[in-house]
């Protein structure tokens, strides 16, 4: 097997190695659990930035390692979001940018939600097998809320979500991008339930006049 990974290496040397992108698709989250019946009255406006979760990851041991997968989670992070909130909020109108929570009324709002992707810890490891290669993922998503009401901030939390896959590493390493796509999946998701969950249970959030 140790033969098997060298000769992959060795290959990937020849041909200068080669980019595998990794592209999650949207993972809402509709699990969501909280001490009320019902959803968050009212309208609010949501602004979601997650370009801080795109980045190249690279496996941690030699073999596989002239190999890239580019990792790229804004965009499906931020319709998951938008997708798992509206199971909690009334109505959402999503903007492009935050704005001050005092202006949020003026659009018929009660107040402004932020969500930013903080940050993607990804870890790709080859494991030798008898006859092929496993390529084992985890990715870890870190993320902030936060909510501004006319008079201010009301609520802010940082949540993180975790996911861990394996696929067959294949002959030039390119299981590397199903493993990291299936393991950030399941990171989004379990990021976007606690956020979600976080701001579902909030009593100031509930209470906002």
């Amino acid at each position: 097997m140790i033969v098997r990974i060298l000769l992959v290496a060795a290959l990937a040397a020849l041909s200068g190695g080669c980019a595998y992108r990794a592209a999650p698709v949207d993972a809402p989250s509709y699990s969501v659990v909280t001490s009320f019946s019902e959803k968050i009255h009212g309208k609010w406006l949501l602004a979601v930035s997650a370009d801080a979760l795109n980045q190249s990851v690279k496996s941690s041991t030699y073999a596989c390692s002239f190999h890239n997968f580019p990792l790229e989670l804004s965009g499906v992070y931020a319709t998951s979001v938008a997708e798992t909130l509206r199971n909690v909020f009334d109505q959402l109108e999503q903007i492009p940018t935050p704005i001050p929570g005092d202006q949020a009324r003026k659009r018929g709002a009660k107040g402004v939600i932020v969500v930013r992707g903080e940050e993607v810890r990804p870890r790709l490891d080859i494991q030798p097998g008898f006859w092929t290669a496993n390529m084992k993922t985890q990715v870890l998503v870190v993320a902030s809320v936060y909510v501004d009401g006319p008079k201010g901030r009301i609520f802010g939390t940082t949540v993180e979500g975790q996911g861990i896959a394996d696929a067959e590493a294949g002959v030039m390493c390119e299981g590397g991008a199903k493993s990291l796509e299936t393991a950030s999946s399941t990171a989004i998701r379990d990021s976007v339930r606690k956020l979600a969950e976080a701001l579902g249970n909030s009593d100031r959030v509930r209470s906002l006049k």
